[in-house]
């Protein structure tokens, strides 16, 4: 791979890579945003681990994941229990839950093998499903929930694993293997190479070049009225940034409240149900002795949400009305953000496993509460939040600011 010339999708600097070195990754020498990985990989190689992702996948889903035996009841589980148990009274949490674990993993991983093994050229439409499955493909979050809800399981009943759970697991590390390793943009420069060839040293906009945030394709604005790749308008920002994440955040904290407030989930023993919110469950976590994963529940469904709509908050105003002093910081805990906000919805997952676990089981009955629903919206609004907000705002607000300065 030779030297090429690329525009920081973080701060819009033109920045000159070398060729690549495995094991030597390249990063922004202004914002320190990562723009290659030490570790790269074809299409073909992630395919071929697709396939056996699929195979082991739908092996798991049909053979007994668990079982769980206490005061002489025995029962075991298959991950097909899941979707029987919740289609009847809860079908919007079967659907997140099948959509975000299920079928978007499914489709992402089905068109790598078609464009790495079947040798098919990706279109316009494959490569913006490709970048959708991927980007709500939440398998790494699930895998979590599956092991807090063990935690959780341990402490009423004992638990027995079976071929299901092995397979399970095997499967959800090789499709986080094929997520990291295939990134939209990938998909993208097999559909069509981005060649434009900004100066480095400059950054983009003040040489009329845009990065597309939806496809990272470099062009010339004076010669595109939409991207050349994906057809988007050509705006050397996100347009609307401010207002849009504003709007979001606002709709998040109406839900943050109900979804913090009422309870998460409802237990049913000997007829009595107590319902329990998200606080409650870090407290009970606690004091069964699991500390380590109370605070892992108390960071991911407290402490980041309310995070990320400061933070979103703080950027809004600063690049509004303020001059930034430090825009490495503020793009540092941007992405930080950025990363970590679909991690808020292991509470989801937490809670539709115990559902249908536990009223599999016959020992109990666990349903969920309405505070699920609003929990699950305030993580998917934040999470669009912050996929609206454009960090080059930062820089462009610093950089602004610098040159006042000097006149």
């Amino acid at each position: 791979m030779s030297a090429r010339i690329v525009l920081c999708p973080s701060c819009d600097q033109a920045v000159t890579l070398p060729p690549y070195e495995h094991g030597k990754k390249c990063v922004c020498p202004v914002c320190g945003a990562l723009l290659r990985s030490g570790h790269l990989n074809t299409i073909k190689n992630s395919a071929i681990c697709a396939i056996a992702t699929l195979i082991l996948l739908f092996c798991a889903i049909f053979q007994p994941f668990l079982s769980i035996e206490s005061l002489g009841i025995y029962h075991e589980i298959a991950l097909s229990s899941i979707f029987g148990v919740l289609k009847s009274d809860w079908s919007l949490l079967l659907t997140v839950f099948l959509l975000f674990t299920f079928l978007l993993p499914t489709v992402m991983l089905l068109q790598q093998i078609l464009i790495g093994l079947c040798g098919q050229s990706p279109e316009r439409i494959f490569c913006k499903l490709y970048a959708f499955c991927h980007r709500f493909c939440m398998v790494d979050v699930f895998v979590f929930g599956v092991i807090v809800s063990l935690v959780k399981l341990t402490s009423l009943a004992r638990v027995n694993f079976h071929a299901g759970f092995y397979l399970g697991f095997i499967a959800s590390m090789l499709l986080i293997y094929c997520w990291v390793k295939v990134p939209p943009t990938k998909m993208w420069d097999a559909y069509m190479p981005s060649t434009a060839a900004p100066r480095p040293g400059i950054r983009g906009i003040e040489q009329g070049f845009i990065y597309c945030k939806h496809c990272g394709c470099v062009y010339l604005a004076a010669k595109h009225h939409h991207c050349p790749r994906c057809r988007q308008i050509s705006t050397y920002r996100i347009a609307g940034s401010r207002q849009r994440t504003l709007a979001l955040l606002l709709a998040a904290l109406i839900l943050y409240l109900p979804a913090n407030l009422y309870p998460i989930m409802f237990t049913t023993y000997l007829g009595n149900a107590v319902g329990s919110n998200i606080v409650d469950g870090v407290i009970s976590l606690w004091d069964m002795n699991s500390q380590a994963v109370a605070l892992i529940i108390l960071f991911a469904s407290i402490f980041i949400p309310v995070f990320k709509i400061v933070l979103l908050l703080l950027l809004i105003y600063l690049t509004r009305h303020q001059q930034v002093s430090k825009p490495a910081w503020l793009s540092g805990f941007y992405r930080v953000i950025s990363f970590i906000g679909k991690w808020s919805m292991i509470d989801v997952f937490v809670v539709i496993i115990m559902s249908a676990t536990v009223r599999m089981s016959g020992l109990l009955t666990i349903d969920p509460g309405f505070a699920i629903i609003a929990f699950c919206a305030v993580v998917l609004i934040t999470m669009a939040a912050a996929e609206l907000f454009d960090e080059r705002l930062i820089w462009d607000n610093f950089y602004a600011g610098t040159e006042r300065s000097t006149r």
